[in-house]
C-alpha cells in the first residue's frame, strides 16, 4: 500500500460510503410508481425488492443505478488518488454506504448489486462462479440468506485461484465481508 497517506484512504472511504449510500431503490420507487420500497416486501431498497413489490421499471433503474454506483465510486477516487491500492478501500465502502446508506437512516440494500459491478470491472470471471456456487447451495439450503453468505465466504478463495492481484484480492476480501454482515440480517428469515 505504498504511497498512500491516511487522508487518502479517509477520502477514498468517505467518498466511496456516500456514493454508496444514493438511496436509488427510494428515489425510484417513489418516482416511478409511488412506493418507498422500505414499506414493502423485503423492507431493502435493492433493485430485488423494488422490482417485485414497487414495479418493473423502477426495479430495473434501481439495478442498473446500483450496479453502476461502486465503479463510479472507485472512478472518481481513482482521478485523485491514482493507486490501485486504493481501490479495496473505496469499493468496500461504497458497497457498505449501499447496505447501510446514511440517507435512509442505514436501511439500504442487501449490497449483490453494487458487489456485481464491482466484480464487472475487476474480476467478472467471478460472477458466474460465485453465481453457481449460490445456486447450487441454494438448492441444498432452501434459503437465500444462508446460501449468500456462504458463497460470499467463499470469494476470497475463488479470487485467489484466479490470481488477481493483491489490491483486487483486497477489494474481494472485503466485499466479501460486507456481504456476510449484511446477509446475516436474515439469517433467520422465512422467505414466502
Amino acid at each position: 500500500m505504498s504511497g498512500l497517506s491516511v487522508w487518502d484512504v479517509l477520502l477514498a472511504v468517505l467518498a466511496g460510503y456516500l456514493i454508496g449510500s444514493f438511496p436509488t431503490g427510494v428515489i425510484a420507487g417513489r418516482l416511478l410508481g409511488g412506493v418507498d420500497p422500505r414499506t414493502v416486501g423485503s423492507g431493502h431498497t435493492g433493485g430485488t425488492n423494488v422490482f417485485r413489490n414497487v414495479n418493473r421499471v423502477a426495479g430495473v433503474v434501481t439495478a442498473l443505478v446500483d450496479i453502476g454506483k461502486g465503479a463510479l465510486a472507485v472512478w472518481l477516487v481513482l482521478q485523485v488518488v491514482p493507486n490501485p491500492w486504493i481501490v479495496p478501500f473505496v469499493g468496500t465502502a461504497a458497497v457498505a454506504g449501499h447496505c447501510w446508506p446514511v440517507f435512509t437512516q442505514f436501511r439500504g440494500g442487501m449490497g449483490v448489486g453494487v458487489a456485481g459491478g464491482l466484480a464487472l470491472w475487476f474480476f467478472p470471471l467471478l460472477i458466474p462462479i460465485v453465481a453457481a456456487i449460490y445456486l447450487a447451495l441454494h438448492f441444498i439450503f432452501k434459503h437465500q440468506a444462508r446460501a449468500m453468505m456462504l458463497a460470499s465466504a467463499l470469494i476470497p478463495m475463488i479470487l485467489l485461484t484466479l490470481h488477481v492481484d493483491s489490491p483486487d484480492l483486497l477489494l474481494g476480501s472485503g466485499i466479501s465481508v460486507v456481504l456476510i454482515i449484511r446477509w446475516a440480517s436474515d439469517f433467520y428469515r422465512v422467505y414466502e
